[in-house]
C-alpha cells in the first residue's frame, strides 16, 4: 500500500496495519481458486438480491472490505469530532456576517430560509467528511453538510461481507465489526424530532426527486425504520401537501421530513415544491437536515477556515488539528493571498502551480465541475482558470491520496492497486460509519461513474 503525493513522488506504506490485514486476507483468496470463486458468487448474488446497484453497475467490484484498526478509527473519529464541532461554531458566525455569506456565495433565496429556526440546536445533524487518510491523519476535501448519501449502503455492504465464509475463516481470531449507521441516523432523526417538540413516534417521510440514482438507498433507509416501527414512505417533494398546518403525503400525515433533495434545487423548483417549503417555514414539520446545512455544505468554507478569516477562538490542539487536516483551499478570485509564508497574487499563483492544484465548484456535488490540474493540458487549465474566476469556485492544494491492494475477478482473482478514500459518516458531530471508496481514477465518486464503495470493518488487531 503506497500513497502517492502531489509531486508524483511515492512514499513508504500508508499504514501497515491495514496493508497487513489486507496482504493476509488477499492471499486466502490467491491461495484457494474454489474459495476465490465461491466469494465472487456469493458477493455478486448478495448485492444483486440486495439491488446494490448504482448508475447500471454493482455499487461494490472489488472482493475484500477495508479495513480498520480498533485504534486508527478511534483517532479518526476524534479528529472529525473536532472538526465537525468547528464547522457548527462556523455557521453560528456566517448566519450573522453577511460579508461572509456574500463570500461563500449565498443566495437571498438561501438567506430567506436560513433565516427560520428549524427548531432544534445544530445546522447540520447528518453529515459526511470526505478524506484521504494517511496513517491516522486524514486530509479533508470536502465537508457533505447537506445530504449525505450512502448511509445504508455502507451498512448493508458490511453485512454482506461477514456472512462470507472468507470473513468467517480470516476474521474469526481478528474480531471484525460494522459500524451500524442506519442506528445512528435513527436516533439522530428522532432526536430532532424530540427537540422540534414531538411526542409520539414519528411518521417519517424520505423526501428527494423521482429518479435519483441512490433512490436505492432511501428504500434500505425506510425499511430499517419501518422494522422499528417507524411509518416511513419516500416521495418526491412536489408530492408533499400542506393545508390548515397538516403536512400529508398521500393523504397520510407526516411529522418528520428526511430531506435528501438538495436546497438548491429545491429552491430551483420552489413554486412547485411550495408545500414543502411552507410548512418548513411555519414550523409545520421537523426536517431533518433543516435548510441551514447548507450553509456548512459549501466548500467556500472549507477556504474561510484555510485562510483564516474565521475567528473561532480555536483552542491550541484545534488549531493543529486544522491545520494538519484541512489542506490550503481559496475562494478562487483575482488579487493577493497567502500561501504558507508568503504573499503570493492568486490568479497567478494558480496559473503556475496546477499540478499541485484542483478548481471546484462552491455549490455542487457528485465531481461535477471539478478540475484537477495534474490531470488537465496548460491550455485547458487556463481556460479554467479564467472561467473560475467569473464564476463561485473554489481552488485547493493537492492532497498525497492513499493506495490499496485490492482483489478483483477477472476470470480469476486479479490484485490491483486502487486509490482509497475515507470518508466519516457523522451523527449530532459523531462519527457513527465510515464510506469507503475506490477508484483506479483520480476522482473517486460511485455517482460519477468513477468509483466502487466497499465495507468498512473495525478489526481488533
Amino acid at each position: 500500500m503506497r500513497i502517492r503525493q502531489a509531486d508524483r513522488t511515492v512514499l513508504s506504506a500508508v499504514n501497515l496495519g491495514e496493508a497487513t490485514l489486507a496482504e493476509s486476507y488477499n492471499s486466502l483468496l490467491t491461495a484457494d481458486p474454489a474459495l476465490a470463486s465461491s466469494t465472487r458468487d456469493d458477493l455478486q448474488g448478495s448485492q444483486y438480491r440486495q439491488q446494490l446497484i448504482v448508475a447500471d453497475r454493482l455499487l461494490c467490484n472489488v472482493m475484500r472490505p477495508r479495513f480498520l484498526g480498533a485504534q486508527r478509527s478511534d483517532e479518526l473519529a476524534r479528529i472529525s469530532r473536532v472538526i465537525a464541532g468547528l464547522m457548527e461554531r462556523a455557521g453560528g458566525i456566517l448566519l450573522r456576517r453577511p460579508d461572509l455569506l456574500h463570500a461563500i456565495g449565498a443566495t437571498e433565496q438561501e438567506q430567506e430560509i436560513w433565516s427560520v429556526d428549524p427548531g432544534y440546536t445544530g445546522f447540520t445533524l447528518t453529515s459526511r467528511l470526505d478524506s484521504f487518510m494517511l496513517g491516522g491523519d486524514p486530509q479533508f476535501i470536502e465537508y457533505n453538510a447537506e445530504s449525505p448519501a450512502g448511509i445504508a449502503f455502507v451498512d448493508v455492504l458490511a453485512e454482506i461481507f461477514l456472512s462470507l465464509p472468507i470473513m468467517k475463516r480470516w476474521g474469526e481470531e481478528r474480531g471484525a465489526t460494522a459500524f451500524g449507521a442506519r442506528g445512528a441516523l435513527m436516533d439522530t432523526l428522532i432526536w430532532a424530532y424530540r427537540e422540534w417538540g414531538g411526542k409520539h413516534r414519528p411518521r417519517v417521510a424520505i423526501i428527494d426527486w423521482e429518479h435519483v440514482i441512490t433512490r436505492r438507498d432511501f428504500e434500505l433507509i425506510a425499511a430499517f425504520l419501518r422494522g422499528h416501527g417507524i411509518p416511513t414512505v419516500i416521495t418526491d417533494p412536489r408530492n408533499v401537501e400542506y393545508r390548515a398546518g397538516r403536512v400529508t403525503v398521500g393523504g397520510e400525515p407526516v411529522d418528520l421530513i428526511y430531506r435528501r433533495v438538495l436546497l438548491h434545487e429545491l429552491l430551483e423548483k420552489a413554486q412547485e415544491a411550495d408545500g414543502l417549503l411552507q410548512a418548513y417555514r411555519d414550523g409545520a414539520v421537523c426536517m431533518v437536515n433543516s435548510p441551514r446545512s447548507k450553509l456548512l455544505h459549501k466548500k467556500a468554507l472549507l477556504a474561510l477556515l484555510s485562510d483564516g478569516r474565521l475567528d473561532l477562538g480555536m483552542t491550541v490542539e484545534e488549531a493543529k488539528i486544522v491545520e494538519g487536516s484541512i489542506p490550503w483551499t481559496r475562494i478562487m478570485t483575482s488579487g493577493p493571498t497567502t500561501y504558507r509564508d508568503s504573499t503570493v497574487d492568486l490568479e497567478r499563483f494558480v496559473l503556475q502551480n496546477q499540478d499541485r492544484l484542483a478548481l471546484k465548484p462552491i455549490d455542487d456535488y457528485g465531481g461535477r465541475g471539478v478540475v484537477l490540474g495534474w490531470d488537465t493540458d496548460v491550455e485547458e487549465w487556463s481556460r479554467a482558470v479564467e472561467w473560475a474566476c467569473g464564476e463561485s469556485y473554489v481552488v485547493q492544494e493537492r492532497v498525497p491520496v492513499a493506495e490499496g491492494e485490492f482483489p478483483v475477478w477477472d476470470g480469476g482473482v486479479r490484485i490491483v492497486t486502487l486509490l482509497v478514500d475515507t470518508d466519516p459518516l457523522m451523527f449530532r458531530g459523531e462519527m457513527g460509519g465510515v464510506l469507503t471508496r475506490t477508484s483506479s481514477d483520480a476522482l473517486l465518486n460511485v455517482s460519477a461513474g468513477t468509483g466502487s464503495s466497499t465495507a468498512t470493518l473495525i478489526t481488533g488487531v
